[in-house]
């Protein structure tokens, strides 16, 4: 399953956990990959100056009047206000800024490929820990593991036999989506509930609630 990085992830997830699964399930083995899956990366294409995806930049690559690069990776050249700029940096307050590079004594968190967040070795190896069975500094499961998949952009690395449990929960998902198959809409017993069912089961719900 290919896991699209740039893809905002929608706010209907993994809330169907709540279901019959406990919290500890939950707490040891949630893990996303993010749609800023990108931030650090120094393979982020750069922005033009003055395109739509910078409209506060000019042709010749400086920033308008009362705006400043954003500076959140090396390289990012993107027209902000020194709030915007300032809430940008609070993201990843370790970086060296203008670089990719961390501050001394703190390394790349590198929780998913593209991960340049600063952090101690310590709050890494944490960040590892949930995710064990990745290949580190990808977002690829080592050799006899596979994606959850319990919900889009679910990138925790597991067996097999694993991920078909998770997929139990759910069986009228579309893999790797958040969609339901046809035929199927949300349960929507709940805020962020995206189990599959039938109209019918939902109508039943809604008049529970």
């Amino acid at each position: 399953m290919a896991h699209d990085l740039h893809t905002p992830i929608t706010g209907r997830h993994i809330s169907r956990l709540g279901i019959c699964i406990t919290a500890v399930v939950f707490a040891a083995g949630a893990f996303t990959l993010p749609a800023s899956a990108a931030m650090g990366s120094p393979s982020q294409p750069p922005v033009k100056s003055g395109s739509a995806e910078d409209p506060n930049g000019q042709p010749d690559g400086q920033c308008k009047s009362g705006y400043v690069y954003r500076d959140s990776y090396e390289g990012d050249g993107v027209c902000v206000t020194p709030e915007e700029r300032d809430a940008a940096h609070a993201k990843n307050p370790n970086r060296q800024p203008g670089t990719n590079q961390c501050q001394s004594g703190y390394v790349y968190r590198d929780s998913y490929e593209g991960d340049g967040v600063c952090v101690t070795p310590e709050e890494r190896d944490a960040a590892h820990a949930k995710n064990p069975n990745r290949q580190p500094g990808t977002n690829q499961c080592q050799s006899g593991y596979v994606y959850r998949d319990s919900y889009e952009g679910d990138g925790v690395c597991v067996t097999p036999e694993e991920r078909d449990k998770w997929h139990k929960f759910n069986p009228n998902r579309q893999p790797g989506t958040n969609q339901c198959k046809s035929g199927y809409v949300w349960r929507d017993a709940w805020d962020g509930d995206d189990t599959c069912v039938t109209p019918k089961e939902r109508d039943k719900w809604h008049v529970r609630f």
